[in-house]
């Protein structure tokens, strides 16, 4: 692999755990799902990778469509 490719997978995983992590401080904590906050925030030092992509597909939830109720 070269040095260029390995330095370009080196950022992008360090800005999906940057911004998995600031986005889980700054996220109210009743958009939080099945962890409190802090669970999550552990998940993520133990494991950067799976803990970001955990916390963005499982943590928050997302804000209802405008028009649509939220009980749907």
């Amino acid at each position: 692999m070269t040095p260029v490719l390995e330095c370009a997978i080196y950022l992008i995983v360090a800005a999906l755990y940057v911004y998995a992590v600031v986005d889980c401080v700054r996220t109210p904590a009743a958009r939080v799902r099945m962890l409190p906050k802090t669970g999550w925030l552990v998940i993520m030092a133990l494991m950067p990778i799976l803990g970001a992509i955990a916390w963005r597909n499982l943590g928050k939830r997302s804000l209802p469509v405008e028009g649509q109720s939220s009980t749907d």
